[in-house]
């Protein structure tokens, strides 16, 4: 089983958006309705609880558990950057939490959709 067959709903790719893992400062790579995807500098520990926080939009929090956690190495200018990369699930999503996720994955969508249209896709 592929890791998109075990997903309960798509990911959609977005722009490198700033958000925090706790009091980790980490860029948004992907999102879904039941999880997404980060980039960090500092190391994470798989199972751990954490909060997903998403000060550019409100302030909005989600609660959720690190599912994996791997290095990576980002080719700059400046030389290679060792990152990590993180795959999270939200845990249940708080109510009142709910409708921001929603409205900001389709604010997401949107982006994306734009961005393949004016590629031709």
């Amino acid at each position: 089983m592929t890791g998109r067959e075990r997903r309960r709903t798509e990911r959609f790719p977005t722009a490198s958006i700033p958000v925090q893992l706790s009091e980790i400062n980490a860029e948004l790579i992907d999102l879904s309705m039941s999880g997404a995807a980060v980039v960090h500098k500092s190391p994470i520990k798989s199972g751990t609880a954490y909060t997903l926080i998403f000060p550019s939009h409100g302030g909005f929090y989600i609660p959720c558990t690190v599912l994996r956690s791997v290095v990576q190495v980002r080719r700059e200018d400046r030389g290679p950057e060792y990152v990590f990369r993180s795959a999270i699930q939200f845990s249940p999503i708080p109510a009142e939490q709910e409708p921001s996720l929603r409205e900001f994955l389709q604010i997401q969508i949107g982006r994306l959709e734009a961005a393949r249209a004016a590629a031709g896709e």
